[in-house]
Formats: C-alpha cells, structure tokens, sequence
C-alpha cells in the first residue's frame, strides 16, 4: 500500500536556530504511522476497542536536511516487517518543496493486551494481523 502524509511545520516546532527541533519528528512519524493505520482500515481507536496495544519499542532516526517554520514535509511510513508478535515501520521524510530527503528512520513496536502482555496478534486476530502482513 503506497500512503504518504503531509504536514506543515510549526512556529513552535522550531528550536533557537530556526529549524524543527529533532524531538518533533517522533510525533511527526506517530502522526504519520496513526494516519497509515487509518488507511489501511484499522485505525487506533478501533485496534483499542478489540483490546491491542502497539508499544514502541525504540526508534531509529537518520537526519539528513533540516525544515524550518512553514515547510510542508512528506512522510511515507511502510511496514517493513510484522511477524504477528513484533512490528518495524520505515518513514522517509522528504521537504516538498525540494524533494531532497530530510530524514529516513524505523520505529520498532510489539502486540499486546492492555496491560501489555505480549500477544501473537496471527493467533488472536488473523484478520488483523493478515492487515499487517499485507
């Protein structure tokens, strides 16, 4: 599934130098990666309801341009593996006005109930998990 989110940058996102502050960029991908489950037809919201949880477990970012105050980024989050049990997600980060790649990164996640006991989301919720693996 191709899906791509765009997103204006913020005065206040911006640190003393004028450009986005690197810790804005894990909402940015979280705003993107919510939107993508949207599209795909499995929104948070819904996922909550059916009692799955999906934790970050750590995040991988490579900056490679900065965007200031007004940019509009675009940001194409992918599943780059799900086995059911753990899920990695890629983004690549462009600046629209440039196309020149601002960041590319992963965010690394796991299923679980809600009181974060690991699931085997295949075992639980084949349709759901069939979502990811697709």
């Amino acid at each position: 599934m191709d899906f791509t989110y765009e997103r204006r940058i913020n005065y206040y996102e911006t640190d003393r130098m004028g450009v986005v502050h690197h810790s804005n960029y894990i909402r940015f991908l979280e705003e993107a990666r919510c939107s993508m489950l949207d599209a795909m037809g499995i929104p948070y919201s819904y996922l909550e309801e059916q009692g799955i949880m999906i934790p970050v477990l750590g995040v991988n970012c490579s900056f490679k341009q900065h965007v200031t105050f007004d940019d509009i980024i675009v940001i194409t989050p992918f599943i780059k593996d799900s086995n059911g049990v753990r899920l990695t997600v890629g983004y690549n980060v462009i600046n629209k006005s440039t196309n020149s790649t601002v960041l590319t990164g992963e965010t690394k996640h796991c299923f679980t109930d809600m009181n974060l006991r690991p699931i085997r989301l295949h075992k639980s919720f084949p349709d759901i998990s069939d979502k990811f693996m697709n």
